[in-house]
This record gives C-alpha cells, structure tokens and sequence, in this order.
C-alpha cells in the first residue's frame, strides 16, 4: 500500500513538473526535482523490503537525511545480519578479536576521550554487527551498559540514554545531573550508533564529560574519520574495519550460508557465484542482500546470471537497489556541491583510478567547486576529496610522500550507487556501441568503448560535459560535426582520443572551462583558440606539439597550461613577447628559448604561478631565471632542466629562496648545491639529475626539515655516501641511480629513522651498502644488489 501512494505522488509531481518550471525559477525546479528523487529512492527502499518482514535484523531508530537539511526519523530495519543467526556471523570472531582488546583495555582515563574508541569502516562493512557481537560479551561485566542510535538533532538523546540504562526519567525534572551522578559511581560501557556530525560527539561529550571511572568504555560507529579521530584521544583506539575485511574465504562462506541454507554450492553455480561474490567486493551488506534474494529463487545457472548482470549493468534493478541502498544516509548528508562531485565518479570506467589532479580540474571545470577568499579553486577540490574519503565513500589507491591523495576510485558497490542516481541527473554512461539516449535532453554524457555513431541523431545541444574512453578513430569531418552540437560544453575531455588534428569546431565553444586533449596525436593549436574566453585549464600533455600560439597566453581566466612529455624530447616552445595572463598558475614544459631568443625574463610576469616547469636552460639563463622566480611568491612546485646532460645550471643568484617550493627538479650539470635550497623548509620532495657533484649533496639537504623524498640520478662523482646519525629525519623514499663511481653507501643508526624505500641501482661500481638490522626490518621496499647489503652491529 505505501509503495502505491508513493508510486501515486511521483505521477502527481511528474505531471505538474514541465507546468512549473515555466512558473519557477531554475533553484525551485530542482528542488522539486530533489523531492522527486526521494521518493524514488523510498519506492527503492519498499521494494526491496517487500516479503522480509520475516528477517530478524537489528532494529533501530535512524535518521534518514532528507533534501535541504530536514531530517525524518524513521524506524528501519537493518537485515544484514540476524541477532539470532549466529550461521550468518561468518568471520566475526576473527574481526571482533580487536575490538574487543580494546574495551577490555583498563587504564586510567585522563579526560573522556581516552575512553572512547571510534569504529570506522566503509557502508555495509559490518560496523554495528561486530560492535553488538562485543557489546553482548561484555555488558554483564560492566554495572550499566546502553545501546542508543543518535539522531542527527539529538532529539531526546537523555531520555533514550535513560531508557537503555532503566535510569528514572522524568520529563518535568532536570535529569541530566542524577544521571551524571549516577554514571560517577560506576563502570559503564555505552555504545552510539551512527554518529555523523561534531554536534552529535559534542552532545555526548558534554553529558558524560565528569563520569570518567576507569574501565569505563565508550564505543561509537561512524562513516566519518576526520569525526572518528576527533572524538578519541589516540588514533590507537581507532578499530578501522577496512583494514581487517572479510576474507575471501569467508565471504563466499557467508554467501553460500544464506543462498543454500548451509548446503553445498551446486557444481553447476560455482562460477556464477564466485563472480556473485568477487562484484560484492567482501560488503557483508551486499553479500547478504544479493543471498536474500537469490535465496527464494530456482538454483538455475539463467537466474544467478541474471541477478549478476543487474549488479554490472542495471543499477535500477531491485537487487542492486538493496545493495547501493547502504550509500543513501552518506550521500545525503553530503552538501549539494559535494553531492555533484561524488556522482561525477559515474564519468569514469568501472575500477577506473583516476588521479588527484585530473579529477579536481574536472570538478573545477563543471563549476562543482565554490570560491573562497584566500584560497584556490584547486585547493578547496581537494577539500572537498578529502571530505568524500573522510565520509568513506570514495577509496583512496595511492598518496604522495607528503600524504596527498595522489590516486582514488569508487567501489562497485558505490559506483553502483552512483549510477542509479546520475540518470535521474541527466548525467548519461553509454557503454556498449547498442545503448543510446533514448531522446533524453542529457547535460552530461560519457563514452565508454562506444563509438561515435551512436551518437547520430541525437539533441546534444544541452550537454555541458563530454568524456571519451576507447572507442573508433575521430576523422575531420566527424569531430567537426560532433563538437558543432555542443553549444553549451563547459567541460571537454578527449584524453586517449584517436585525434590527429584539433577540432576547429571546438574554439566556438565558449563556454567552454576545461580541455583536455592529453595522449591524442593532434601537433598544433590553432591561434583562434583565443575565441575560448572562458577557458581555465588546457592539458596538452603527451602529444607531438612542439609549438605554442602566444594567443594562449591571453586567455584571461586560464589557470593550468599543460604541454610536453617530462620523459621525452618534446618541448613546447613559446614566442618572445608573449602576453601575460595575470590568472596562470600552472605552466609546465616549456622551452626557455624559441629561436635562439629568450623567455626566460618574460616568466616573472606570470607572478601568480604555483607550479613552472622550464627545459633547456642555458647557463647565462640562470641569473634571469633566478630573478623571475623571486617574483613568485606563491610557488610551490619547480622543475628545472638544463639545454644538455653536460650543461650547468647557474642558479646561485637567487637573493630570496621560494619559501613555499614543496617539490624541486634540478636536471644539469650543478658545480654545487644552490645555498637557497638549504632555507626550503617546506620542500618534501627533490630530486637531481645529471648534476654529477664532486662533493656530497648530503650536506646540503640532510637538515631540510620536511623532506621525505630523494632522488638522486647520475648526481654525484664520488665513491663514498655516508648517512650521519639524526640526518633526514623525516625522509620516506630514497632513490639512488647512475652513480658510476659510487662504491659504498653507509647508513648509520639513528639516521633516515622513517625511511620505507630504499633503490639502489644502476651503480656499476657498488660493493657495499651498510644499513642497521633496525633499518632492514622497517624498510618495507629494497632494491639493492643483494651482496651488496652488509647489516652493522648497532
């Protein structure tokens, strides 16, 4: 009955739309389109409930986060695992072993955080399950114990508390103080489940800030790890249950407990089910919800195929709608620009690792990210990435030296998700050369291994961002004719396209932001790109262009320039005189010279620059280099090289080091070490080639306090490296190459005490490498000539 009313007002709210939005503005039409979308999401929620009144779950109260802030509480049940099932709790002893040495731990707390322990762990990881399972060994041995879901408002969280405890509660009494007092008498162990905000910890924390009796235990789930580490005292006490995951073993044991009721898995559905499993990604959440579901179902290979084709391809279809339904609460509490840049993930291939600075430029290009005084575009995109990884719903693959994420993706599962709601979005993932819009007015559309046919016909004139991923060769005629229907593009990105020349068509674009056209084979960029008035960031990365129209450096509100290929010969030249956009903060490679006429002195123009990347140097060029750089006051990444291997650079002149630089590339013959590198207190990263130094770099760099990578490539003459105690303190990575003359390397104790990484290699005169037993056993990569490796006694 409720799935019908619902059903009933989505008509009502579809018919009176196109009405509306002749009478509305565009905010109030897409708030209506929000209400739209809840109640999809509710008519998701019955179905995939309908028939499971019989499933023991763990029942609780939740606040289901609505559009605009308003919250609803609604009492819903939690069918992942049963109480009583003890069947279904398949590797939770092995994953509650942790927790629970926790919450046995006795020591004296100093304040209440020391107290708590926080677990965290992806959506459907199993958080509340392994917390009831300690929470039911250990309650008796406390004198009171509570389990209390919190609403995001805290509504009536005493009262709750209050009833968990059998505490007396009066409405028309001040409670709080008896309660406090009643707390301060005894060991307690208080679980709270689902806690989003710094509000919800700050109402806990102000109730039970004065009941700190040791042995006491405070356990509290979340999504949120910036919130998580926030609450406790020690990231010790933090239990991370991505990191102890269901192991294969188990999640097929798991699997294969709900769908055959412990009986053995048919030999006819073994490989359906394993690949049933391995696109669950261990979720116990998913495992379960795909088991209910194939549980009632003929144990025939067709319906196990088929519900593994939803999982892949219909994200719409019940089964899929139960698994991704796990996402709903955190993509709620999501602010609507942190809502637009999450689905944007849908842009991009299944198990697709996407880079830090390509993602961040896109959002930025879509218009995702929000200005703020006194900080980048840039930067506030990696706030808001750090945020999606913080609330875990998106994985990180791979960080910087520094700790930056350098790499991410999405789950399945949250992919999934993404894709169920991106369409009701107008956001469209073509994948197969058979799929089409279906007459759809699409602002977002993205190609994967389709080609471009499927595109014929079709109203691309609302579309404001394209991407390409495999697919059939571009000629002239068809780019040209494509690109002439994007009349309201803002985001263009044909990385990996098969382009062999520019697009005319696309400098009529302008409202265009972003473009790239990295790793296509297009050689020239026409000068009527200064058509693109708009545009803020153009990636020509590893293509065969070896010149640049200074047309491009007029673009007023161009941010990023990327040419060239840092492995290769290819260089962008620039033309003398060019025209200085006062908004450029990144340009890399470019050549210092174009027809034996410089550039160099030209650079300091561009004062607002982060990031300069500059080849073939020559020597009598460093002095001006120098000059320019002094009037880069924010830059923080420098990539220097110089015309030739046996060319020195001549960089000693700088009067006033750039004290934010964080990254250095220095690739030249160096007579020695610039004395200004020594004042980089923000560098983490340098790296040295061809410098070939007669005497030792360690000198210069080992009291750099923040460097946590090093990379020396034919940088040193000598035949003796000595580490000395307390140097590089703080380095990760070192990295020793082409050093030719190079006969020994010591490391003493108490020297690189952090170091993970350590490549030696290419050294053809290399005896002996000498390191402590304590720095063989904390290195976790050695690439060492092993009988080179002698261990010290310490």
């Amino acid at each position: 009955m409720a799935e019908i009313a619902v059903s009933g007002a989505i008509t009502v709210v579809s018919k009176v739309l196109p009405f509306l939005s002749k009478i509305c503005s565009d905010r109030d039409h897409r708030n209506i389109e929000e209400v739209r979308e809840w109640l999809d999401t509710m008519i998701a929620y019955l179905k995939d409930t309908e028939g499971r009144e019989d499933t023991a779950g763990l029942s609780s109260t939740e606040a289901i986060v609505l559009p605009h802030g308003r919250y609803q509480e609604k009492s819903i049940r939690d069918y992942t695992f049963s109480r009583n099932d003890h069947r279904a709790l398949v590797g939770i002893k092995r994953r509650e072993e942790a927790l629970l040495d926790r919450v046995l731990m006795g020591d004296q707390p100093r304040c209440l955080r020391d107290m708590v322990i926080p677990v965290i762990g992806d959506p459907g990881s199993g958080k509340s399950t392994v917390i009831h399972e300690v929470f039911e060994m250990v309650k008796d041995s406390f004198e009171c114990n509570a389990w209390v879901s919190v609403t995001p408002s805290c509504k009536d969280f005493l009262e709750k508390l209050c009833q968990e405890l059998e505490f007396p509660f009066d409405p028309g009494r001040y409670n709080k103080r008896s309660l406090q007092f009643h707390l301060q008498q005894k060991t307690y162990i208080l679980v709270f489940d689902g806690i989003w905000f710094e509000d919800q910890w700050k109402c806990i924390e102000k109730l039970l800030s004065c009941t700190k009796k040791q042995g006491s235990k405070i356990i509290i789930s979340t999504r949120n790890r910036n919130l998580a580490s926030y609450c406790t005292s020690s990231h010790d006490y933090i239990y991370d249950l991505n990191l102890n995951p269901l192991t294969r073993e188990e999640a097929w044991e798991l699997f294969c407990t709900k769908v055959f009721q412990g009986d053995k898995c048919p030999d006819h559905l073994v490989d359906w089910c394993e690949k049933i499993v391995i696109r669950c990604e261990k979720s116990p959440h998913a495992i379960v919800a795909v088991a209910n579901f194939l549980s009632n179902k003929p144990r025939i290979g067709t319906e196990f195929k088929n519900v593994l084709d939803s999982l892949e391809c219909e994200p719409g279809h019940p089964v899929s709608l139960s698994c991704y339904r796990i996402f709903s609460h955190s993509y709620y509490h999501l602010l609507p620009n942190l809502r637009s840049c999450f689905l944007y993930f849908c842009n991009f291939p299944e198990g697709h690792l996407v880079t830090r600075g390509r993602l961040i430029r896109q959002w930025i290009g879509c218009g995702f990210i929000e200005k703020r005084e006194c900080t980048t575009l840039e930067q506030m995109a990696y706030e808001y990435l750090d945020e999606l990884v913080q609330m875990s719903m998106v994985r990180v693959t791979s960080r910087d030296s520094d700790g930056r994420i350098r790499s991410c993706q999405v789950s399945n599962l949250a992919r999934g998700f993404i894709l169920s709601r991106s369409e009701k979005r107008n956001f469209n993932v073509l994948r197969s050369s058979s799929a089409s819009l279906g007459g759809k007015k699409t602002r977002g559309l993205s190609l994967h291994n389709c080609p471009l046919s499927i595109l014929q016909g079709t109203d691309l004139s609302y579309v404001r961002t394209f991407s390409m991923f495999g697919g059939d060769e571009f000629s002239k005629s068809r780019a040209n004719k494509l690109f002439k229907n994007f009349k309201l593009m803002k985001n263009l990105n044909l990385e990996n396209a098969a382009l062999k020349h520019f697009p005319k068509e696309v400098v009529n674009l302008t409202l265009l932001r972003h473009l790239s056209l990295r790793r296509t084979e297009i050689r020239s960029v026409p000068k009527s790109i200064n058509k693109l008035q708009n545009l803020e960031f153009l990636d020509l990365r590893n293509t065969p262009i070896t010149e640049l129209p200074k047309e491009i450096f007029g673009l007023p509100k161009l941010l990023c320039l990327f040419v060239g290929c840092p492995n290769a010969a290819v260089r962008a030249q620039v033309y003398p005189g060019i025209e200085c956009s006062t908004s450029l903060q990144k340009l890399s490679l470019i050549k210092a010279n174009y027809e034996e006429k410089s550039i160099v002195k030209e650079l300091g123009n561009f004062t607002d620059l982060r990031k300069l990347g500059i080849t073939e140097l020559k020597e009598i060029e460093g002095k001006d280099l120098c000059a320019s750089i002094e009037k880069m006051k924010h830059l923080s990444s420098l990539s220097v090289s110089s015309a030739s291997k046996e060319v020195y650079l001549d960089l000693k002149d700088m009067k006033e080091s750039p004290r934010l630089l964080q990254k250095l590339s220095l690739g030249g013959r160096l007579k020695e070490i610039p004395a200004w590198v020594g004042e980089l207190y923000n560098l983490y990263k340098i790296e040295l080639k061809w410098s070939k130094l007669q005497n030792s770099p360690l000198e210069a760099l080992h009291a750099l306090p923040s460097l946590k990578e090093l990379h020396l490539c034919a940088a040193y003459t000598g035949v003796f490296l000595e580490f000395i105690a307390q140097s590089f303190l703080e380095l990760r990575i070192l990295e020793i190459e082409q050093c030719d003359q190079l006969n020994q390397v010591v490391i003493l104790e108490q020297a690189l005490p952090k170091l993970q990484k350590l490549i030696i290699i290419n050294c053809h005169c290399l005896d002996m490498v000498h390191i402590t037993m304590n720095m063989r056993s904390q290195l976790e990569e050695v690439r060492v000539p092993q009988d080179c490796v002698r261990i010290m006694e310490e």
